[in-house]
């Protein structure tokens, strides 16, 4: 009980700390204002915390605020029974792993969205490329071109489409929609909006070699996925062998682990090996997205 309460005494000191910081903080020049704004952030609920949907929105995850909520008070009271039933050591180890795998499954939920979202784009564009040439306009093109798509890139594009209905350009909306979900694919088409929209020429021409670009650095990618298959396997091997010997002795002899856990210097070794495990195998999943 002393821990909790120790918790939630710097929690409240550190927001405290937080609002002092930003009402000392200088005020933002008009330029700048003007150049962040995003209305969609500007409409948000008032029970929507804006850290935590730029935190979603760069996984590439668009989740409803009661599920979010939902998710923060299952970790919450769980964290919380940890501390009251737990010693503080497995307490404190408890909720790291547990905020680590939450944010693992989330990245992985969202790196699997982005994925559909830009193997649906090259199609999308080709889609808005050809209404173009039947002589309507760039937002008239896209917006007729959402009929036809669905999943990551129909929300994405409908999140767009409402930024241009309150008053952004359609370069705009596309940047902002790309600063939000981290992804360069849509800031490129931006920038192709922007060029067009400031000096002219064939926005279908610049569309058809945004396409082009984006088969090939699928194409390159998958290439680079097959050649460092064996550099994965060998990571996820590396991963695997600890947890697996680890089974493997407590399926022949549980007493083993039990008289370490009594002993205080037993205990804080096997902390110190789960604590370097989980490092290690975020340092190798980090080293294996870098190839």
């Amino acid at each position: 009980m002393i821990w909790v309460l120790a918790s939630l005494m710097l929690c409240g000191a550190g927001l405290t700390l937080v609002l002092l910081s930003k009402q000392q903080q200088i005020p933002a020049r008009k330029d700048d204002r003007e150049e962040e704004f995003d209305p969609l952030n500007a409409r948000q609920s008032r029970w929507t915390i804006p850290a935590v949907t730029h935190y979603l929105n760069r996984l590439g995850l668009n989740l409803q605020a009661g599920l979010v909520l939902s998710i923060a008070g299952i970790e919450g009271f769980i964290i919380v029974a940890l501390f009251v039933l737990q010693p503080a050591k497995i307490a404190f180890l408890g909720s790291a792993l547990l905020l680590a795998v939450t944010h693992l499954v989330l990245q992985a939920i969202g790196a699997s969205q982005k994925k559909k979202l830009l193997q649906s784009l090259p199609s999308f564009l080709n889609q808005v490329a050809r209404r173009l040439s039947s002589g309507v306009s760039v937002e008239h093109a896209f917006t007729d071109s959402m009929e036809n798509i669905d999943g990551p890139l129909e929300l994405a594009m409908k999140r767009v489409m409402q930024r241009v209905g309150l008053g952004l350009e359609l370069y705009q909306a596309f940047e902002r929609e790309a600063r939000a979900n981290g992804l360069k694919e849509l800031l490129i088409i931006s920038t192709a909006l922007h060029i067009n929209e400031q000096f002219g020429g064939s926005i279908r021409s610049i569309l058809d070699d945004i396409v082009q670009i984006l088969r090939l650095d699928d194409l390159g990618k998958r290439e680079l996925k097959a050649q460092t298959g064996e550099t994965r396997i060998t990571a996820m091997v590396l991963t695997l062998l600890p947890i697996t010997m680890l089974a493997i002795l407590l399926s022949m002899n549980p007493q083993f682990l039990n008289q370490m856990w009594e002993d205080g210097l037993g205990q804080t070794l096997l902390i110190t090996a789960a604590v370097l495990q989980c490092v290690g195998a975020l340092s190798l999943w980090r080293m294996v997205r870098m190839v």
